[in-house]
């Protein structure tokens, strides 16, 4: 009697599984057979050309790697800013700064570095505003310059102050530091100054004393 038909499958299973090992280990030992003597030639080369690889590493420059401020992480940094807009008489102004940085802190406002102002005035005027340092406010157009403070007029006059608020929709600047000043009017020191009229008026606050320029007469003039 023959065995069961289940029985019978799995002692042939097992018959052939050492065929298959057997089988399976020869294609291992030819393939390491091919590739040990691969892989000593290339161990030898490496040992021959070793003290020749670390001289090669040892002439190699280290390059060091730039150090990067926190600070420049949190804020938004602009090289050669430039923000322009109008006035409310549809006049062009133009703000510029060697550097601009947006605050992390409070929005819309950006610190700049080398700061300068352009505007013009309700007569056609042009009028330039130039610090060491500033504070801008796109929204509301508000421009605050700090330090080595100079305003300069087409017409050739110039002013040094240490602070200036100015209000670039407006056309309007203020300051509370003492004003020094020049130009073919003459010279003037004041404690202050107001700019009104889109710019073209321009009062001194405080006490202040000012020395006129004379003018040269016209010819048959008294």
């Amino acid at each position: 009697m023959s065995a069961p038909p289940d029985i019978a499958d799995t002692e042939i299973v097992a018959a052939l599984r050492p065929r298959e090992v057997n089988r399976n280990y020869s294609r291992f030992v030819g393939l390491a057979k091919r590739l040990l003597p691969g892989v000593a030639l290339v161990m030898l080369g490496l040992v021959a050309l070793w003290p020749r690889l670390m001289e090669d590493f040892a002439n190699l420059k280290v390059i060091a790697l730039p150090r990067l401020d926190p600070r420049d992480a949190r804020d938004l940094r602009m090289v050669h800013a430039r923000y322009t807009g109008l006035d409310r008489q549809n006049r062009p102004f133009i703000i510029t700064a060697e550097v601009a940085r947006q605050s992390p802190d409070v929005d819309q406002l950006m610190s700049l570095e080398g700061p300068k102002g352009d505007l013009t005035t309700a007569s056609g005027t042009w009028i330039e505003l130039t610090a060491d340092t500033g504070l801008y406010q796109p929204e509301t157009q508000m421009l605050q310059l700090f330090g080595d403070v100079h305003l300069y007029q087409d017409k050739g006059d110039e002013f040094e102050t240490d602070t200036a608020h100015i209000d670039m929709k407006e056309s309007n600047a203020d300051g509370q530091d003492p004003i020094v000043g020049h130009g073919p009017f003459g010279h003037v020191e004041a404690q202050g100054f107001r700019i009104l009229n889109h710019g073209d008026i321009i009062l001194f606050t405080g006490h202040t004393h000012l020395v006129l320029q004379q003018t040269a007469k016209t010819e048959g003039g008294p």
